[in-house]
This record gives structure tokens, sequence and C-alpha cells, in this order.
């Protein structure tokens, strides 16, 4: 899955995308899942990859990342699958938006808190649906996967943070002025690290906000 390619075609699609009812869409030719790949994409019988428009599910190795990809599973393994299909993006996926008898499948993915609203065009839904499973702290947005300090080991507590619309990731320790309001999302793919020789290893830039200091461990 490459996130920042999908973000900007899903972004290009809304300026022709209008959304189909269930109705219109359950008319349409149905397909059939021969293998789900992760939260947010599926092959078909017919040899098509799939990606779901606007959804951005957790890697497999990341928090929720499996419960995601088992969820999708669920959704859509031996029934017969309807898509409105946007665009074809440069990895010849279908960026689609896919329906079942049951009801769009892209939503249900952010509702139960499995995947997050990818931005651009909103079909049925979404960014509310976003906001209830953000309220309820739901999948992605439980404490388990969002944290303010690292519970598995307490003494590393340098956050480093992926930035999706950038590429450069950014690392703070306390004292960074931006520290307190940052947050670890470990479905984005965030860290902890002990060093910032650590972070800066896995290609983490120290934020700006931090300007001359360097963490010492057990400081």
């Amino acid at each position: 899955m490459s996130r920042k390619v999908v973000v900007a075609g899903v972004v290009s699609a809304a300026m022709f995308a209008s959304a189909l009812t269930a109705r219109q869409v359950l008319n349409r030719t149905s397909y059939e899942v021969a293998k789900v790949v992760d939260g947010d994409t599926f092959d078909t019988s017919e040899k098509q990859i799939v990606r779901l428009a606007s959804v951005l599910a957790p890697e497999w190795n990341q928090c929720a990342g499996n419960d995601a990809k088992s969820l999708l599973e669920k959704l859509v393994f031996g029934k017969k699958v309807y898509m409105k299909v946007i665009f074809r993006d440069n990895f010849r996926r279908l960026i689609s938006v896919v329906y079942t008898k049951e009801g769009s499948v892209n939503l249900k993915m952010i509702a139960s808190g499995m995947a997050y609203f990818g931005g651009g065009y909103d079909y049925g839904g979404m960014r509310e649906a976003t906001r209830e499973a953000k309220a309820k702290k739901l999948g992605i947005y439980s404490p388990e996967c969002v944290q303010d300090s690292n519970p598995k080991q307490p003494k590393c507590v340098i956050k480093g943070n992926v930035k999706l619309d950038s590429p450069v990731n950014l690392y703070r320790f306390p004292g960074c002025g931006q520290y307190n309001n940052t947050q670890v999302e470990l479905s984005k793919g965030d860290q902890w690290f002990c060093t910032e020789a650590e972070a800066q290893k896995a290609g983490f830039t120290k934020g700006s906000d931090c300007f001359d200091k360097t963490w010492h461990p057990g400081q």
C-alpha cells in the first residue's frame, strides 16, 4: 500500500466522482474476492487489484493491522461485491467504492475504527464515521494504538511521528516545544525511541521546536 500516492489520487478524483446509491451499484456486475491483501486492498478472481477509495488501513505490522485485514475479509469473502471505480492509480489498482448487499465496505471499515478517512472525497459520511470512531476509541483510536506515554518501555520517551503529507518524519523528546501535544499513533507507523541516534537511524529528523537541545537517556 502506498499511502501518499493514493491520497493525492483521491483528491483529484473528487472533481468528477459523484456517489452512487447502493441500489444503483447493486444493479452492476458483481465480483468475487480471491484474496485480501490488507485492510484496504483485495484481489478479485478476475485478477483485478481493488483499493478502497478514501480509506487508509494500517499495514499488517502496525497496530490494528491484522484486525483491519480480518474485518475486510469478513466483509467481502463469500459475498457478491460491487464496485464504483473512481480511477486506476499508478500501481494499476482500481480505486473504488465497494459495496455488498449489506452496504458500503469503505464506510464500514472507517466506522469500525479499522481505517482512517484518507481525505479527499467523503463517500457516504466518512468524516462523521471518523468522529464517532474516535469518540468511542475504537481500533486505531484505542489506547493501545494512540499513546502519550510508552507502556512497554517507560524510559524510552522519544516520540517519532510519520508525516503522511511530507517526506520528512520528525521526532521529539521532553523539552521540545510540541512534545506534550504530540501523540504516538502506532497505526500510522509512529514509533517510540530510546535515543536520538536510534530515531535518526530509523529515518526521523529532530523537530524544529527542539532547537539546539539534545536528549540524554535518563535525564
